[in-house]
């Protein structure tokens, strides 16, 4: 982390950090052409990097039910916000357990460890 003691304090310092500033070359136009192509399509959504903190037991718990699931770890914690989003949405309309029930029948089986 930065600290005050670290920055220009003075009309001086500021001119003399500014000359020390240096600049890579603007990309060459194949590179510009690879790089605008490795940008997500226009109208994508837009993703929010959010950092964040879990005991390592936890971290281990996320990372194994996200290989269960063959997804990544993020798209793993991703779907569980959604999931809990969901459950908490003030439209949420409960259903009977038989609607429940029925709804999980049609799902595949997880799988478990290797069979």
């Amino acid at each position: 982390m930065s600290h005050d003691e670290d920055l220009p304090q003075t009309p001086e310092q500021l001119a003399a950090f500014m000359e020390r500033l240096t600049f890579d070359a603007p990309p060459a136009p194949a590179d510009e052409a690879t790089l605008l192509d490795a940008l997500p399509p226009a109208g994508s959504a837009v993703m929010v990097v959010r950092s964040l903190r879990l005991p390592v037991e936890l971290d281990e718990a996320v990372a194994a039910a996200a290989a269960a699931t063959e997804v990544p770890k993020t798209t793993w914690i991703r779907q569980a916000i959604e999931m809990a989003l969901a459950v908490q949405a003030e439209d949420d309309q409960p259903i009977s357990r038989a609607e429940a029930l029925r709804a999980l029948t049609l799902l595949r089986p997880a799988r478990h460890g290797t069979a």
